[in-house]
């Protein structure tokens, strides 16, 4: 919606409220649905979720391009978002339970690259679409088919996760020890081009015996109480202000490029003062004039400039450690936020808002990768919900005081950036690394049944999974 809105808004008479409620509605849907979306996945499974969450989405908002109508957007970007919560956090679960234990914190925190790649995507998507003059023949206006495009990630997405296999982890867990080897067998044959029956392991030993299902609630609630919640709070505390403060610039970076270019006022006047002279002056303008090629551009910079700091950071973090690399990133996204009412217009649109938005996405995926660690596999996907739950309902609540805020009160806003990030900083160092110990369950050298699926493993290998 970031970049449906600059566009549509003289189309749909939208009010500051009006853009809040859009930006939000995909969010207030997420923080409905994460009270059991994850302990839904503990218990049935993360494939089937996450190829029916991804599919259901991306109708979803195709349905919200269909229909030009305010009240109907806002329907369907909730449902969307109600249905998207489920995969977006389970997948990352699936991640750290298919690969190997010593490359689980790269596969989980390459997610952060994978997405400023779908942002430069996305940013071009709109670039081609958005600006464009649609034949007359075409009942839907360019950011209505901008709208609908959009949902092909999703879509896709769902397609590709028919072809994953179930997580191996999960069936053990479960106690299903043969589907376990068998899927073992699949990545095994996949990774080493050879024949399934050539897998070291023949049988996995273990609790002979099917963990309890438990209700969605009562998982849910197990997070909060000890000894997951001494370490987790920290975590949930800390994602609040990370997740929040990205998706606040990366929902309204579009909107602020709009007023900017609409603005006649000297850049050396501030951010601030040319919003809100833009916002007045856009009053006047034409939805064609809204449509300026200039923001896509500056957009694909922003989110470019963003994916080369993830590469960075990928090199970076093995040899400096998550949790100084977290105290580091927002240590120096306070500072910027501090300088950025304060200079240039210039300076701000490109290189300080890049930096800001690929600080606090490389600490939304230490979070995410601390979450994966820190927590058994048995809540392991309800963990990550309840932790993108909670990080969205602080964004809900961001959005709604940024739009209030943006035009008129910009430089508090930014200054309240700059001291809720040294907060994080701050918080960052009481960060827990150790994992739980769940004494409920028995797991003894289950990094077996992982690496003999690697393309390393030894045919001398042991030939039982102890589990």
């Amino acid at each position: 919606m970031s970049y449906v809105i600059p566009a549509a808004s003289n189309d749909l008479g939208l009010t500051p409220k009006d853009k809040a409620m859009l930006q939000s509605a995909c969010f207030a849907g997420m923080m409905i649905s994460g009270f059991f979306w994850g302990s839904i996945s503990d218990t049935f499974g993360r494939k089937k979720l996450m190829i029916i969450g991804f599919l259901l989405s991306g109708t979803l908002n195709v349905l919200a391009g269909v229909f030009p109508i305010l009240s109907l957007m806002i329907v369907f970007k909730f449902l969307s978002g109600f249905i998207y919560c489920g995969p977006s956090s389970i997948f990352a679960a699936y991640l750290s339970e298919v690969f190997l234990k010593k490359w689980r914190n790269i596969a989980v925190l390459s997610m952060g690259m994978y997405c400023a790649i779908g942002l430069i995507f996305l940013t071009g998507l709109a670039m081609l679409l958005i600006p464009m003059k649609v034949p007359s023949q075409i009942p839907f206006k360019s950011w209505q088919l901008f709208q609908m495009a959009s949902s092909l990630p999703s879509l896709i997405s769902g397609i590709g996760c028919i072809f994953f296999v179930e997580s191996p982890k999960f069936m053990a867990e479960k106690g299903n020890h043969e589907e376990a080897l068998k899927v073992c067998r699949t990545i095994y044959s996949i990774n080493t081009r050879k024949p399934r029956n050539d897998y070291p392991i023949r049988k996995l030993k273990g609790i002979n015996r099917k963990s309890k299902d438990r209700s969605n609630l009562s998982k849910f609630l197990e997070i909060f109480k000890p000894p997951f919640i001494n370490k987790a709070f920290i975590v949930f505390l800390i994602h609040i202000g990370a997740f929040g403060l990205f998706n606040i610039l990366r929902l309204w970076i579009p909107e602020i490029f709009s007023l900017v270019s609409s603005s006649n006022l000297n850049p050396e006047e501030g951010l601030c003062s040319l919003l809100q002279e833009g916002n007045l002056a856009r009053s006047n303008f034409t939805s064609e004039q809204l449509k300026n090629e200039e923001i896509y551009v500056k957009m694909i910079l922003v989110y470019f400039g963003g994916f080369i700091g993830y590469i960075c950071f990928l090199l970076l973090v093995s040899f400096i450690g998550m949790k100084i690399m977290e105290f580091a990133c927002f240590l120096v996204a306070g500072i910027n936020s501090l300088i950025i009412p304060l200079i240039s217009a210039d300076y701000v649109t490109i290189t300080m808002i890049s930096i800001s938005l690929t600080l606090y996405n490389i600490c939304i995926f230490c979070n995410i990768n601390i979450m994966v660690n820190i927590f058994p596999t048995r809540i392991r996907a309800t963990s990550l919900t309840v932790l993108m739950l909670v990080a969205r309902a602080g964004t809900f609540f961001f959005n709604f005081v940024f739009a209030n805020l943006i035009y008129n009160y910009c430089q508090f806003f930014f200054y309240g950036f700059a001291f809720y990030s040294l907060v994080m900083a701050g918080l960052t160092l009481l960060i827990p690394q150790k994992p739980i110990e769940d004494k409920t369950l028995v797991i003894v050298n289950s990094s077996k049944l992982n690496e003999a699926a690697s393309s390393k493993a030894s045919p001398n290998s042991a030939r039982n999974a102890v589990l």
